[in-house]
């Protein structure tokens, strides 16, 4: 049972950062945004009141290179009374994952992608641990996102760790978003666009770690605006619709997520964390803040 808890926490943390994690082939060195928010994945956020709260991006891996809490991090949430998280990571949210994956409306893997694609994702998920009977009733989006992500081993993704920290710390809790509002990202996806995403992961399995290497090298060097290139140049690659993918994914999510952490700012004191791609660009949450009166310093 051990593997298939990783596996659903590995599906659902995924969807928090860049949708699927592999990434456009080629990265160069450095990156300047339009905004001018290039560096830093803590950010101190002052209301013009004065009261002050952060705002770090995560990543949602287990490497212990990400885990391995930075001291101003550790120091931020020690001095906060609150922490907001994209998702509350609890057995339910778990369970939801586990039935938003399959299909249970009579359809099936090889129905939706056709006997050839349906043979090289058994083969592939294989690798992973899963048996066919299981992948068989798998939808394209949730078999992307796995082969997209290293194979899980401690489950202790960064995201639970600072769960974790916010319990023994005796901190408030507060979710941003629902389940519903994250999955109906991939769920509204048309066939044509998931069986092209699958088909992509898989052609390109053999690249995805290196990939995966550059995303966290940005991220471990607070280089958001690399971070914010690398997921042009993915959404680029992946869907033809994707300006809408986009939008869905992030912007439109940035507004809500906007919404419902002003409270904890007008609080003060509030430790927030999401996925790094979510502070970047025009529409990211440091140029939204900056919109609404918000001061955002860099801390690292």
């Amino acid at each position: 049972m051990l593997q298939y808890r990783n596996f659903i926490n590995a599906l659902l943390l995924s969807l928090l950062l860049l949708g699927s994690s592999h990434l456009g082939a080629e990265v160069t060195a450095s990156f300047v945004s339009e905004t001018g928010y290039d560096k830093g994945i803590l950010w101190k956020v002052s209301s013009a009141v004065g009261k002050n709260s952060y705002l770090f991006g995560t990543i949602h891996v287990e490497d212990p290179r990400v885990t391995r809490l930075h001291t101003k991090v550790l120091s931020a949430i020690q001095h906060s009374k609150s922490m907001s998280l994209e998702l509350i990571p609890d057995p339910q949210l778990q369970q939801k994952a586990m039935l938003a994956m399959l299909y249970t409306d009579g359809n099936s893997l090889q129905k939706v992608v056709g006997a050839k694609l349906y043979q090289r994702s058994i083969k592939a998920m294989s690798s992973h641990g899963m048996p066919e009977q299981v992948v068989s009733l798998m939808k394209p989006w949730a078999i992307m996102t796995m082969l997209s992500l290293p194979k899980p081993k401690t489950g202790e993704f960064l995201d639970k760790k600072l769960y974790k920290l916010a319990k023994q710390r005796g901190l408030k809790t507060y979710a941003l978003e629902n389940f519903e509002e994250q999955i109906s990202v991939f769920d509204n996806l048309s066939r044509l666009e998931q069986i092209k995403m699958l088909k992509q992961t898989l052609d390109e399995l053999s690249e995805i770690p290196a990939q995966l290497e550059a995303l966290k090298n940005a991220w471990l060097n607070s280089d958001l605006a690399l971070l914010e290139s690398l997921s042009t140049q993915q959404l680029d690659a992946t869907t033809s619709s994707n300006s809408k993918f986009k939008e869905n994914m992030l912007d439109n999510r940035n507004k809500i997520m906007l919404e419902r952490m002003q409270p904890r700012l007008d609080e003060g004191n509030a430790f927030i964390a999401v996925g790094a791609l979510h502070l970047a660009g025009k529409a990211g949450l440091l140029n939204l803040l900056a919109q609404q009166g918000y001061t955002v310093t860099a801390v690292y």
